[in-house]
């Protein structure tokens, strides 16, 4: 079990999963307080969770982050899956001797991630945010509801791996040698909204995907498979409350699907934002903690 650690924020710790593989994490605020997963995004890691140590004191919560294998200090795991990532972070929150059910939120493909924990393991999650969230492209009912270009690329994905290997390995290359120009380069490339925001979080952003590249990409490439497989779990298996927050101007993943995965969890609240893209959490985090402090109240009620 790692060492104690102070109220202080960001907190980095790395724990030994039962099968001795690493599991790298990143707590933010005061370990007494009400614990709240938070998967993060697609080539990136748990270092993309705003620092704002005051209005986790003000809330009483703490942010628990932890990279998924091959991000980070997290050992690679080739065969990841949602459900094995589901029982690595239920692992570690039995080694940080946190037993109640705890809040989770996912942003981007970090949301299916939470719904499989929330799925997987229903006895530990007491509230879930979706936040930007995606849809596993390897559900069959989920494929005719996926968009030309998520068709494409998850086309592209099973049917030439080795190609996106290649990539991820170049782009971890790229992010490890010149980081501030490779974020400058994603930015070129962003739509509006996206291009918006991120200026304004360049460190935070930038910092994130460093690590979320390390092992030669390893990991990138692993999540990107796992995704694109049978993701292993009903989403319909989902009890917890679950609340979704989604741009109206996403250039990564449009809200047009947003109602129907909604509709799966038993008519889930949704958060439209008008003007606003895939980086809202960034834009809304003291809102969106508010409403997670507010589900886990009401859990416990």
């Amino acid at each position: 079990m790692p060492a104690p650690t102070t109220a202080g924020s960001p907190t980095p710790l790395t724990i030994r999963l039962p099968d001795g593989r690493r599991l790298g994490l990143t707590r933010y605020g005061n370990p007494a307080h009400r614990a709240v997963v938070f998967h993060h995004g697609f080539g990136s890691s748990g270092l993309e969770v705003p620092d704002d140590a005051a209005l986790l004191a003000r809330l009483q919560l703490q942010i628990l982050a932890p990279d998924r294998p091959g991000v980070g200090q997290s050992s690679v795991y080739r065969p990841l899956t949602f459900p094995s990532f589901a029982d690595d972070v239920v692992a570690m929150l039995d080694a940080l001797e946190i037993a109640g059910p705890v809040g989770v939120m996912g942003w981007s493909v970090g949301g299916v991630h939470a719904l499989a924990l929330a799925a997987r393991h229903p006895a530990r999650v007491a509230a879930a945010q979706l936040l930007s969230t995606c849809l596993p492209l390897g559900e069959r009912a989920v494929y005719r509801h996926l968009s030309w270009v998520w068709k494409g690329l998850l086309w592209g994905q099973l049917g030439f791996p080795w190609l996106n290997r290649t990539t991820f390995l170049w782009l971890s290359r790229q992010w490890a040698r010149h980081p501030d120009r490779t974020l400058a380069w994603f930015i070129r490339l962003m739509r509006s909204e996206e291009a918006r925001i991120t200026p304004h979080h360049c460190a935070l952003l930038r910092d994130a995907a460093v690590p979320g590249f390390a092992n030669h990409g390893r990991g990138v490439f692993d999540d990107a498979q796992a995704w694109c497989r049978p993701p292993g779990f009903r989403i319909e298996d989902v009890r917890a409350p679950v609340r979704l927050w989604h741009g109206q101007a996403d250039g990564v993943w449009g809200p047009g699907n947003i109602p129907y995965l909604a509709r799966r969890l038993g008519g889930a609240p949704v958060r439209l934002l008008p003007a606003q893209g895939h980086m809202l959490y960034l834009e809304n985090w003291p809102a969106i903690l508010e409403e997670m402090r507010a589900l886990l109240e009401a859990a416990a009620t």
